[in-house]
């Protein structure tokens, strides 16, 4: 996978990059997605030999606990998580009360094969990944009130990533 991404050249995040997101998001990005932004850039996934783009996802019920399988296809560049961070955060997008669709604290760092977003936790826990499969409800409503847990850290999610 690694070997891959090294050939394939993504653009990858300069510090200027790094300082728009952290100004945006008024605080600094956990350093091993920083690393791993800077280093590979946005790559997509699943194109490696072994196809390694699926990880499993966490969901803590008040009764129960359920593991659901997730995929990873590519991560948003810098335009696109700052637009989709400004989207899935606030209200100003919709006269229906669709929004927000996310917490504050949740930055959209990737995407899957559909609508499902990978997201960085920021704030007390910060570098944590979670998986956001899409919803249509407003943040808190209805069905969207929980959040997959993915990883620790952006290391772990990607060392855990499987065909």
């Amino acid at each position: 996978m690694l070997a891959f991404w090294n050939e394939d050249n993504k653009p990858k995040a300069t510090m200027s990059d790094i300082a728009l997101i952290e100004s945006r998001i008024k605080t600094n990005l956990p350093k091993a997605y920083v690393e791993f932004i800077t280093q590979f850039g946005f790559v997509i996934f699943g194109q490696d030999e072994e196809e390694r783009y699926h990880f499993d996802y966490i969901i803590l019920f008040p009764d129960r606990k359920e593991v659901h399988e997730g995929n990873i296809r590519f991560m948003l560049q810098v335009d696109r998580i700052l637009k989709a961070y400004e989207i899935l955060t606030t209200s100003e997008f919709s006269e229906d009360d669709e929004f927000p669709k996310i917490p504050t604290n949740y930055l959209p760092i990737g995407s899957d094969e559909g609508q499902g977003i990978i997201l960085l936790e920021l704030g007390e826990h910060a570098g944590r990944v979670w998986y956001w499969p899409f919803n249509e409800w407003a943040w808190g409503t209805e069905d969207n009130t929980w959040l997959g847990f993915v990883a620790d850290n952006f290391y772990d999610f990607i060392n855990r990533l499987r065909p």
